[in-house]
């Protein structure tokens, strides 16, 4: 009986706690209810004094966490960690509050993209991690929207493509942060101006702020013709980006609406940020992709503005090359020239920088974001350390020249290395059993690349962000491009020795009791001289500086591109300028996408044709000696009022019986002089066609006897 007693005792003394406890717990819960509601009262008397919710709920945060650290002298139930929390919030929220109240009135504080981020700003890491379900929806493929046919699928590449993974594919990030300043400068007219039409029609429509706008309606709003421009990132590559065999994947072979392009990372990339901002359009992703082309086309392509008609001047380029530039076809190139691969690779990829951060014609045609894509994994070389040499070349040319690039291989690499028979995120290296060459991956690394793009993108953002707004008095802040301090600003000196520096975000004002000298002068404008075998650190800095000079009209400070009138590009940036009197590469444009076209392209140049014709030959278009051995054509032109340098042929090579010891002989000549003369092979000693760069310049020429032209 005493046992049972002493049991019904401790029951009854535990149901007590327990009813304390629940006590308790409610008290502090409607404590916290009470404090919130003080809150917004305290935030809704700050705003009827004109203070907008933003700096309200800043200023009362900085209130509060200084309070919240005087507290903690006080004894109570607060963690070391919680402590040292409130330390480091208040800390930020009094540097921003600073800098704010630093930036003086309203009309000087930043009204930009980087405005509508928290402050601090947060990692792209943190952003990406706190919003996975979004992401994860945001990767449907247009076809997909209702069915999510590869819901699974996404799933679960998702949960191997790991925010941390992600970071591991930024690899460098931009020195002169003035592009990505004029590309967020686009993208916030374009949102402000979206959002406006938003607000407007859900007034007319009686619809609450929350509400969705239907789809047409949303439609209508993005295709408005009186909306400042998107912002236009062209993406140059080969077959990989053209999304050959990117149908494959395990969940269906029924895959008509994911062939090619239509499948392809850049299309999926549009969509996704399309449907990431709840269908506001800011971006139109441009597709310069044609199969068996390298570095070395886009060289060609950039340097003669071969950009089809209906691209614009991009504000970002991007570089995909990397698979074709580690192709077999490269090698022999490079075998062929007696020189190593990763001579040729770094020589091509230079000569593409150089050329793309050249500006065509100063203001008019400032230097585009350019970033790198190494995209490469794929086993044209059998030794490992070989397949590096394209991740190798992008990393010293995006540090020496201060690019930004991110790199797909280095995100997956171990994964595909630690199962060399996985075909999700690289090619199928392995069918029936047999090690194959394979350098086409499929769906699942298409779907993955929207993400390392996505996620470089919005790191760019972040980072950026992140740094400290400059002075609100500069020309760029009065015309409303906010300018941040970065390391690619030109900077001043006030005197002899202080070398630019600035007493800002809580450096101390110089005290300049003695000259400090050694340290760096500015350094020249322009690019840095071109990585050579000659190129010595003793000259360097000289090299640099008579290269500056000598080019001065073409590198302008945003500053005197303001004072000369480039202020805002709404409409667009200039077009690019045609330096040659005719040009064009097949499937390259929509007006070039069958046999017909290319023929009517042809015909008013077309003096004489004995067997050449356009044709499809397996999806490979161009213009071709139907007749065989013996097949000629001339073309002609007439009046030509600028001077003509060269005449370069973007041909390409076959195999097979048909193609075996074909030649191709070429002449040029004005009037009774032949300018140039080249015979161009036809064929390759391996199973692919492939497309080969041939320039022939033009010399002073030699003249025929007779005189015919």
């Amino acid at each position: 009986g005493v046992g049972s007693s002493n049991n019904n005792i401790a029951t009854r003394i535990k149901l007590e706690k327990l009813e304390k406890a629940a006590k308790e717990y409610a008290n502090s819960l409607e404590e916290e209810r009470k404090k919130n509601v003080d809150l917004q009262d305290v935030i809704s008397e700050l705003q009827k004094d004109g203070t907008t919710a933003e700096e309200a709920a800043s200023s009362l945060a900085s209130s509060l966490a200084s309070s919240t650290t005087s507290e903690t002298n006080t004894p109570k139930s607060e963690t070391m960690e919680e402590t040292l929390q409130q330390q480091l919030l208040a800390s930020f929220n009094a540097a921003h509050q600073t800098k704010m109240n630093n930036l003086g009135n309203d009309n000087n504080k930043p009204h930009d993209m980087c405005s509508i981020l928290p402050n601090p700003t947060p990692t792209t890491l943190s952003l990406w991690s706190h919003h996975l379900p979004q992401i994860f929806n945001a990767t449907k493929h247009g076809a997909d929207y209702h069915e999510y046919q590869f819901h699974d699928f996404t799933a679960l590449l998702l949960h191997f493509m790991t925010p941390d993974r992600l970071q591991r594919s930024v690899k460098t990030l931009p020195l002169d942060w003035t592009p990505v300043e004029r590309s967020l400068d686009v993208l916030h007219r374009r949102l402000t101006a979206i959002q406006t039409d938003m607000t407007a029609y859900r007034t007319n429509n009686k619809l609450k702020p929350h509400e969705s706008i239907p789809e047409k309606a949303m439609k209508d709003i993005n295709n408005n013709p009186k909306l400042p421009r998107k912002l236009n990132i062209l993406v140059m590559g080969g077959s990989v980006t053209m999304g050959v065999v990117c149908h494959i994947n395990p969940v269906t072979t029924a895959t008509g609406k994911y062939s090619r392009r239509a499948c392809a990372w850049p299309g999926r990339v549009a969509t996704f940020f399309n449907q990431l901002f709840g269908g506001i359009e800011l971006l139109h992703f441009h597709t310069l992709a044609l199969g068996g082309t390298n570095t070395e086309s886009g060289i060609t392509m950039w340097d003669y503005s071969l950009l089809p008609g209906e691209i614009p001047y991009p504000d970002v380029v991007i570089n995909a090359y990397a698979t074709n530039d580690m192709h077999y076809n490269s090698v022999q190139n490079a075998i062929a020239r007696n020189i190593s691969l990763g001579t040729s690779v770094l020589t091509l990829n230079q000569a593409f920088v150089r050329q793309v951060l050249t500006p065509k014609r100063g203001c008019g045609h400032a230097p585009p974001l350019l970033l790198y894509l190494d995209d490469y994994l794929g086993n044209e070389q059998n030794e490992v350390l070989a397949t590096l040499i394209s991740s190798q070349t992008i990393h010293l040319l995006s540090g020496y020249y201060g690019i930004g690039s991110m790199s797909y291989g280095d995100a997956v690499r171990d994964m595909v290395y630690g199962d060399t028979k996985e075909w999700w995120f690289s090619s199928k290296w392995f069918e029936g059993g047999k090690y194959e060459r394979a350098v086409h991956p499929h769906m699942g690394m298409h779907i993955s690349m929207v993400w390392v793009v996505a996620f470089n993108l919005m790191n760019l953002v972040t980072t950026y962000c992140s740094l400290s707004p400059s002075d609100p008095q500069s020309s760029a802040q009065k015309h409303q491009i906010h300018r941040r301090h970065h390391a690619g600003l030109e900077t001043k000196s006030q005197g002899l020795w202080d070398y630019g520096y600035q007493p800002i975000d809580g450096l101390p004002i110089l005290r300049k009791t003695k000259e400090l000298e050694g340290g760096p002068k500015s350094k020249p404008r322009g690019i840095p001289p071109p990585l050579t075998d000659d190129l010595s650190l003793e000259h360097i800095a000289q090299s640099w500086k008579e290269d500056g000079e000598s080019n001065a009209h073409l590198w302008n400070t945003l500053k005197e591109c303001i004072d000369q009138g480039h202020v805002n590009d709404d409409v667009g940036h200039e077009t690019l300028p045609k330096p040659c009197i005719y040009s064009w590469v097949a499937n390259l444009e929509r007006r070039l996408d069958n046999p017909k076209r290319i023929a009517d392209k042809l015909q008013p140049h077309i003096a004489s044709n004995e067997g050449w014709s356009a044709a499809d030959d397996n999806g490979k278009l161009g213009w071709v000696p139907s007749s065989g051995l013996g097949s000629k054509f001339a073309m002609e032109w007439k009046g030509i009022t600028q001077p003509v340098r060269a005449v370069t042929w973007m041909i390409m090579r076959s195999y097979g019986e048909k193609w075996e010891g074909s030649k191709l002989k070429v002449e040029v000549w004005s009037g009774a002089t032949r300018m140039a003369s080249e015979e161009i092979a036809g064929f390759h000693d391996k199973k692919t066609s492939e497309t080969y760069n041939i320039k022939m310049k033009l010399g002073d020429g030699e003249k025929k006897e007779g005189g015919e032209a």
